[in-house]
């Protein structure tokens, strides 16, 4: 019985190391294009401190910035294949705002995750919600001015 615990117990931490291998082999392409990205807008001066990356997964893939300048007024850069386009943050919605907007269109049920992203040379907000239905929804919102850009259900 003591070795078939001691057997079981080995399995379980093989089994529960080949997924973190798994999960690191993945996740070190992502990395690597934060990485070179983040190098991209600190080195080129268009951001000076950031604050926070993410990842969008849209129609189109980008890596997102949020931090400061270098005359410490907030700024968000959209990276995209080097491209870098940037806005202050103050030049559209913030993230309470485009979720009130969602809120009060949609009235969804859960607010899931919201996000930037950018599609077209647009900057966007995604906001995944689910609606009373129990669909999960998505909500695509120019970064501007809250114009509604697609939506779509699931």
């Amino acid at each position: 019985m003591k070795k078939l615990i001691i057997i079981l117990s080995l399995g379980f931490v093989f089994i529960l190391l080949l997924f973190v291998f798994l999960y690191q082999t993945a996740m070190s392409p992502l990395k690597s294009q934060i990485q070179k990205a983040e190098a991209t807008v600190v080195d080129d001066g268009y951001i000076k401190t950031i604050d926070s990356s993410d990842y969008y997964f849209g129609k189109e893939h980008a890596i997102v910035f949020q931090g400061e300048n270098k005359d410490h007024k907030k700024i968000i850069a959209w990276v995209q294949n080097k491209k870098v386009i940037t806005r202050n943050a103050s030049e559209g919605l913030t993230k309470k705002q485009i979720m009130n907007q969602v809120q009060k269109e949609r009235n969804p049920k859960e607010i899931i995750k919201v996000k930037l992203g950018i599609e077209n040379n647009i900057p966007l907000w995604e906001v995944e919600y689910i609606d009373h239905a129990g669909h999960y929804n998505y909500y695509y919102a120019s970064f501007k001015n809250g114009q509604l850009l697609k939506r779509y259900s699931i």
